[in-house]
């Protein structure tokens, strides 16, 4: 069985982690009522790091590849200035990694819980060879949850350090009749079908989307004029919102057809940028968030809910 913390508040709000999953909130319930979508065997069965709740993504976004010798190479990826070859899994190393909790507080309006990375010798050698230290910190009060991460390179080099959040919010409809996504963007980024990166080119967004049935969404955005993203159920009578810091740049929207749940994601720059580490000059940042030595970062999100 998968380790499990559980946090509620006498108002019938709470909520459920799974450390060894990424830290995933798999579980938000606000007044009885399930707010994240989660299918019953996860996270016992979790084999990838997606799936339901909320995956948490570091150091990587999307999908790496090495298009270096034409034929793209899923996961592979270079250093300039070293020989060695590493593989990054899609959405990054968390779900090779576990989370330990170091600190739990009750307070008045709520609860907190911060958890920090420990991540395995074998992944700093194999997938990820920058000291990197992560803490995500979990606050739970009523109808919210706030989410914040700190990045801090403990390391000698520079190290890249994409980061999102993946949501996957329940909808009470497949058909997703009512359903809506309000964001603040004016671009949409245009993504290769083969290996869903982005081609260069954007193209103007609307700040609504009224989803269809039968269309399988996987859209990233830019361009962004403020700082929430909503998903509108008018079936379920509500909204649930996520607001989030200066960190996250993109926003994307993920939604198979004919599932039960609508991902609305903040993400930082560097979707697919882990193939331009084998050039020089990447630790500018120009193409993903760069720490430098003793550096550190904040990425905060609060998910909210509220009647539509």
């Amino acid at each position: 069985m998968a380790e499990i913390d559980l946090y509620e508040l006498k108002d019938g709000c709470s909520c459920s982690i799974a450390p060894g999953w990424g830290c995933n909130l798999f579980s938000w319930k606000d007044d009885g009522a399930e707010l994240m979508y989660c299918p019953e065997n996860l996270p016992n069965e979790a084999v990838k790091i997606t799936g339901g709740g909320n995956p948490i993504l570091f150091p990587a976004i999307g999908r790496t590849w090495d298009r270096s010798s034409g034929e793209p190479v899923q996961g592979r990826y270079r250093i300039h200035g070293s020989d060695a070859t590493y593989l990054m899994p899609s959405h990054g190393i968390l779900f090779l990694s576990k989370f330990t909790k170091v600190a739990e507080a009750r307070h008045a309006d709520g609860v907190s819980a911060l958890y920090e990375l420990v991540v395995p010798s074998k992944v700093r050698r194999e997938n990820y060879p920058f000291d990197v230290g992560l803490t995500q910190r979990f606050t739970l009060t009523h109808a919210s949850v706030e989410l914040e991460a700190i990045a801090v390179n403990k390391g000698p080099t520079p190290a890249p350090v994409a980061f999102g959040y993946h949501p996957y919010f329940r909808v009470s409809s497949n058909e997703r009749e009512g359903v809506e996504v309000r964001f603040p963007v004016t671009k949409e980024v245009l993504l290769t079908k083969d290996t869903v990166l982005p081609t260069g080119e954007t193209k103007a967004a609307e700040p609504i989307i009224k989803l269809q049935p039968d269309v399988y969404y996987d859209n990233v955005f830019c361009g962004l004029t403020g700082r929430r993203m909503s998903l509108v159920d008018r079936k379920a009578e509500r909204a649930i919102n996520v607001d989030f810091d200066e960190s996250f740049e993109m926003l994307v929207v993920y939604s198979p057809d004919g599932s039960e749940f609508v991902c609305i994601e903040p993400w930082t720059p560097g979707l697919g940028a882990y193939e331009r580490l084998r050039e020089p000059g990447w630790e500018t940042g120009e193409f993903i968030p760069v720490l430098q030595p003793g550096e550190s970062r904040t990425f905060k999100a609060v998910l909210t809910v509220s009647g539509s």
